[in-house]
């Protein structure tokens, strides 16, 4: 999925307030984050697959045992919890950490029904999960955008107000961050790869659009 990994970091926030939405988002995406980072590095590897291109969405072969596998998202939850208590001054509870690692495990949760088998338990899991909506590319469109913006009911309905400043102090910000999102989420499900190189091209993109997208979730607060 993609948009729709946003709705853990949105659905978290009530019960996290002093967390900042922007990590939370990121702990939701985590997963992703991590993939296209290590494949940089050779890690794991991120392969269009021009057999996939005429069955629906995401074309891509991938294999991601440690960013996809459950455990490895566990283990990516912890260690952002951990930087994040690290580095801010407010004081960081158990429960604050714990959600930051139960929005990241949610991933796995959201990838199962979405993707064609290639996710696992654990890494070297022999057994790979995956439902396959990833064929269906207006399903895909539709529950994620569902999904997405039933996170973002919960977080705008259950929030504390002193959570909710950036959208309710600018007030075409919520519309505006909700828009530029579902149209990220067209364009996953129905644009075409731009070229062929994956590594150098296709992930910086993604990555980009992550981190970018994260970082406007966190303006809806501040």
């Amino acid at each position: 999925m993609w948009i729709a990994h946003y709705a853990s970091g949105l659905i978290a926030k009530p019960f996290a307030p002093i967390v900042p939405l922007s990590v939370l988002s990121l702990a939701g995406a985590l997963p992703d984050v991590v993939f296209f980072l290590l494949q940089f590095f050779g890690i794991e590897t991120f392969n269009l697959d021009a057999k996939l291109i005429p069955r629906g969405c995401f074309p891509y072969t991938n294999d991601y045992p440690y960013s996809h596998s459950l455990a490895g998202m566990v283990v990516a939850g912890v260690a952002l919890a951990a930087l994040y208590k690290w580095n801010t001054a407010a004081p960081v509870t158990l429960k604050d950490q714990a959600i930051i690692v139960a929005a990241a495990a949610s991933h796995f949760l959201l990838e199962w029904p979405s993707h064609r088998e290639d996710i696992k338990i654990t890494p070297h899991d022999s057994n790979q999960l995956g439902a396959g909506m990833f064929d269906h590319t207006v399903v895909t469109f539709l529950v994620e955008c569902a999904i997405f913006l039933a996170g973002l009911w919960v977080y705008t309905t259950f929030a504390p107000l002193s959570t909710k400043t950036g959208y309710k102090t600018h007030r075409n910000r919520l519309w505006g961050i909700t828009l530029f999102l579902i149209g990220a989420q067209a364009h996953f499900s129905f644009g075409s790869a731009p070229t062929t190189e994956t590594r150098w091209v296709h992930a910086p993109l993604f990555l980009g659009q992550v981190l970018a997208s994260c970082w406007l979730l966190g303006k809806l607060e501040s």
